[in-house]
């Protein structure tokens, strides 16, 4: 993959292909964004607008046919790798992408006209089926499913660009830089202006009418992948073994929901404390 990175950032030309070639085909499409966000991280602008204003005609293919998944993900990751250009913070960065999401949120139902209706009345089915006899909490949940199933979408929507922009910097780092974008993430953390207001909507999340609701999932990546970060950098502090990085992604594979909650309190901790700091002063004191 880093070669192809390389023979991509060779010229324009070469950019274009390899990005608008991973457009167009099927589960390739991350590829393609992410090269996107290289050439703007690298070059700018000027020269990324031109890339992605040709790769991404296979992509306007495919949301013609129905699955606006390429030309999201491309439009979305050039976005944030723009963000992440001019502000040198990859904090900002990740943080604009809910920005997007929110933006996906509300032109999904008319982006995925005939998909969404499906999925929200097979959901709705399957609540009804299984709270049947509890008909008071039935009415209470099933104003809450479309605007869920609309809010998951657009929140997976967001964490595939910010793994996007990530892949992109880690690419640029690789090249030009090498071992900065690993110091980097394992920085990352959250201002409090971000975290505080995102983790009291999600404990509120009950409280909020239907289509505010379906706004919780958006939020709640920043905060995933910053306790991410805190797991790295927290390994990395301490020179802890790997195998601490490993037990957190498996935890993740097999207790998912669980594990995704204590990550975003986590990241909420360490956007009012900043743990890392902590760790290095105990640290020096042993």
């Amino acid at each position: 993959m880093k070669a192809l990175a390389q023979w991509a950032m060779s010229g324009r030309t070469q950019a274009t292909v390899v990005a608008g070639v991973a457009l167009a085909v099927p589960l390739a499409f991350w590829v393609g964004a992410a090269i996107i966000a290289l050439v703007i991280l690298r070059q700018g602008l000027s020269e990324g607008s031109q890339v992605l204003m040709w790769a991404s005609l296979p992509a306007i293919t495919w949301l013609a046919m129905g699955d606006p998944t390429p030309l999201l993900t491309a439009l979305g990751t050039a976005l944030s790798a723009l963000v992440l250009r001019n502000a040198i913070r990859l904090d900002w960065a990740i943080s604009a992408t809910v920005l997007f999401g929110i933006g996906v949120y509300v032109s999904l139902p008319l982006l995925m006209s005939e998909v969404m209706p499906l999925v929200v009345s097979n959901s709705e089915a399957a609540v009804a089926e299984a709270l049947k006899s509890q008909p008071e909490a039935l009415a209470q949940v099933t104003p809450f499913v479309a605007p869920l199933i609309s809010g998951g979408l657009a929140a997976l929507f967001v964490l595939i660009i910010n793994l996007c922009l990530l892949l992109g910097r880690y690419w640029q780092s690789a090249l030009y830089n090498p071992a900065g974008f690993g110091t980097e993430f394992k920085q990352l953390r959250l201002p409090a202006a971000v975290a505080v207001p995102s983790v009291l909507v999600l404990l509120m999340a009950g409280q909020l009418q239907p289509q505010f609701a379906g706004l919780v999932p958006i939020l709640t990546v920043p905060l995933f992948l910053a306790g991410l970060a805190l797991i790295h950098g927290a390994v990395a502090k301490t020179a802890a073994s790997p195998i601490w990085l490993t037990v957190t992604y498996l935890s993740l594979l097999f207790f998912g929901p669980y594990m995704y909650t204590l990550l975003i309190f986590v990241a909420l901790l360490d956007s009012l404390m900043d743990i890392r700091a902590r760790l290095k002063d105990t640290a020096s004191d042993d």
